[in-house]
């Protein structure tokens, strides 16, 4: 079967990074299982990735107009039997729709309301942050009766959690044509690393033996690394920590961001209890950092796209995860870790300090999250069920 997939900035620097790595790894598996593979992106950096041809142009989409004139005409050109494309939901605010071959959707992007959003991130913040924020108050105003028809043209909508389900239900997307497929996890993930190696990664971070709160990813605050800055204050009223972030500096942006935190730390007098580490590490040198960390804390105000895979490998490696009520992750640590509201600094700390304090808890919770990760999707079991959908 031939396949042609379309999908934004699809290019190596993105791939370790969510709704990229989804994609890749479907395009991957796709081809490895005898199938042709074409992705059109908009990006020039690669003619092909693993084997998989990509297919660069100017422009995917025009706005409210549906697929620009070289996508079609590659598509008339490369003719697949089916074409898999990423979504947002401003994918389905359109006049035409002129892709000739069965399409299959995959939205990786959580569908908000514009209540959660002003309550989540707080105006200031919506504005300060209107590039990536702007998309998700669009989306949360498009009318349903247009979503529900423009749905139609799809065989199939690809969603990453039943919470973003029930939303396109809400939205008059027939349940029928909306399927629910996780992103996998990495079996990498289930190996420990060497103990020696964490004991001296934990010694570098924390010489005093206080334990270790770590936060991973963007240091961007709408992922709640404020949230978390503002939670030492109480914290340390009552024990000694660290605060790890573990930083991906992908562009200026990112380092402006930790600049804000080291600000923020320096007003609130915990400079000391925080460390930075702004570098783009490998695999295992994230999971030696999660194997050291006594606590991760990842208190999202918003999910820019779907299950992040830093819970899952968090949860694979036995750790505690406290995250917040946003998007499908409540579905995910129901029992096996801990939830609270979105930019709460006083309920994050409160959970913080239940998890460090009650040893009997972490334990439970952490062996419940690696043996519930034990039964998860990989990525070849995601395959599979998108080959599936192909038939």
């Amino acid at each position: 079967m031939k396949i042609g997939i379309i999908c934004f900035e699809f290019k190596e620097s993105n791939l370790r990074k969510q709704p990229w790595r989804y994609i890749y790894e479907i395009a991957k598996g796709l081809q490895t299982r005898g199938h042709e593979v074409f992705v059109i992106t908009d990006t020039k950096e690669n003619t092909s990735i693993d084997g998989v041809r990509i297919i660069s142009v100017n422009k995917l989409s025009t706005p409210l107009n549906g697929e620009s004139r070289e996508v079609l005409k590659i598509l008339e050109k490369e003719n697949p039997d089916k074409v898999i494309m990423l979504l947002g939901l401003t994918s389905l605010l359109r006049i035409k729709f002129k892709i000739e071959q069965p399409v299959i959707g995959i939205l990786t992007s959580p569908i908000y309301s514009v209540k959660e959003l002003v309550k989540n991130i707080g105006v200031a913040d919506l504005i300060r942050y209107r590039r990536p924020t702007f998309i998700h108050i669009v989306n949360a105003l498009i009318p349903g009766f247009l979503i529900k028809k423009w749905s139609e043209k799809f065989g199939y909508i690809v969603v990453l959690s039943n919470r973003n389900k029930e939303r396109l239900i809400k939205k008059k997307v027939p349940d029928k044509k909306i399927v629910v497929i996780p992103p996998g996890i990495d079996e990498h993930f289930f190996d420990l690393p060497d103990e020696e190696k964490v004991r001296q990664f934990r010694n570098k971070i924390s010489p005093d033996g206080a334990p270790i709160v770590m936060y991973y990813t963007s240091p961007l605050t709408l992922r709640g690394t404020d949230t978390l800055v503002k939670t030492l204050p109480h914290i340390l009223k009552k024990r000694e920590v660290r605060l790890l972030i573990l930083s991906r500096p992908d562009d200026a942006n990112i380092l402006k961001e930790e600049q804000k935190l080291r600000e923020l730390a320096k007003k609130l007098n915990v400079e000391r209890n925080i460390v930075i580490a702004s570098e783009y590490l490998q695999p295992d040198e994230i999971k030696t950092y999660l194997s050291l960390a006594n606590v991760v804390a990842l208190p999202f105000k918003l999910v820019l796209s779907d299950v992040p895979l830093s819970i899952l490998e968090a949860m694979a490696l036995g750790k505690v995860v406290i995250s917040t009520d946003v998007d499908g992750i409540p579905e995910i640590l129901e029992d096996k870790g801990l939830i609270v509201e979105p930019n709460n600094p006083k309920e994050l700390a409160d959970a913080i300090l239940l998890a460090l304090d009650d040893n009997k808890l972490r334990k439970e919770l952490g062996e419940s999250a690696r043996e519930y990760m034990m039964q998860w999707k990989r990525w070849n079991d995601v395959v599979v069920e998108f080959v599936q959908l192909l038939r």
